[in-house]
């Protein structure tokens, strides 16, 4: 064997060695559809690579959701059928890599943007909030305005819903069924939990809390149904400002700690004021591809 045969052999045996390391260390090796993208675990950010999925709920998802809301033990209150109707029409559609936070934005993290003078401190909380809590209290521009401050923006509904369940037809970002063990939720008297919390509640992509914590700001003003107009590539719903008319809601995400089951799922949909602000609402951001 030629020397040039042998080194080349030696760096194939150390990627395999690196990849069955790292294995171990996440608890297993990931399936080939989980391997789409790999990235190290320390890595505050994952690149989330393109493809084609369905927006929203079909007859089959949104059986689920009315199965998971009638069995509340509040259902008479929070299971009206309506609610369902802003996960409609389910269309195919395709989103292009992005990068988007693996962990909700902090308050140590947007604290560095008070810090520069280019961010408005939170509502003023009770007591100081952790450092490795999810930062509250914050509009959708002020929000906004922290993801520009770090280089991205806040995700579109599509890039959103992406991450949380990929390609498959996961009701939540672990999987089909739910599991209280996986999230922060239904649990209002706990309240808030750190931002690495859940390791094992993980979405598809190993983005942590894209069920439950708090809710999450997405760049799409509210619009129930979907948008018949959106493009099928990154779609994503302008507010009606640019047309000179006051939006005034725009879309959240991923249910929080006071959320019920069915609104944990990936696709459930919800409307906030632009001007409010909540203890139960925070962030993550999205980026270019790298």
């Amino acid at each position: 064997m030629t020397l040039r045969s042998k080194t080349l052999l030696a760096v194939l045996f150390g990627s395999v060695l690196s990849f069955r390391l790292w294995a171990a260390a996440d608890g297993g090796e990931p399936s080939t559809w989980q391997m789409r993208s790999l990235v190290p675990r320390s890595d505050p950010r994952v690149r989330i690579s393109g493809g084609w999925f369905v927006l929203g709920s079909g007859d089959g998802e949104l059986a689920r959701a009315k199965a998971l809301c009638g069995g509340s033990s509040k259902a008479a209150e929070v299971c009206d059928p309506k609610q369902f109707a802003a996960e409609r029409p389910a269309r195919r559609s395709f989103v292009r890599a992005f990068g988007i936070d693996r962990e909700e934005v902090s308050n140590q993290s947007y604290r560095s943007c008070v810090r520069a003078g280019a961010c408005v401190p939170p509502r003023d909380p009770d007591v100081e909030p952790p450092a490795n809590f999810p930062v509250v209290q914050l509009t959708f521009a002020e929000a906004r305005t922290y993801c520009r401050f770090v280089g991205g923006d806040l995700p579109t509904e599509a890039q959103w819903e992406y991450a949380a369940h990929g390609s498959s037809e996961r009701s939540f970002p672990w999987g089909q069924v739910w599991n209280p063990q996986l999230a922060t939720a239904a649990k209002p008297d706990a309240g808030l939990s750190p931002v690495d919390a859940n390791p094992d509640g993980k979405s598809f992509f190993g983005l942590l809390n894209m069920a439950g914590n708090v809710w999450e700001f997405v760049l799409d003003a509210y619009r129930a149904p979907y948008d018949a107009a959106l493009p099928a590539v990154d779609p994503v719903a302008l507010p009606a400002e640019t047309a000179g008319i006051r939006g005034g809601e725009h879309v959240l995400r991923g249910g929080s700690f006071r959320s019920p089951p069915h609104m944990l799922r990936a696709r459930y949909r919800a409307p906030i004021r632009d001007d409010e602000a909540r203890s139960d609402v925070g962030l993550r951001c999205a980026y270019a591809a790298r």
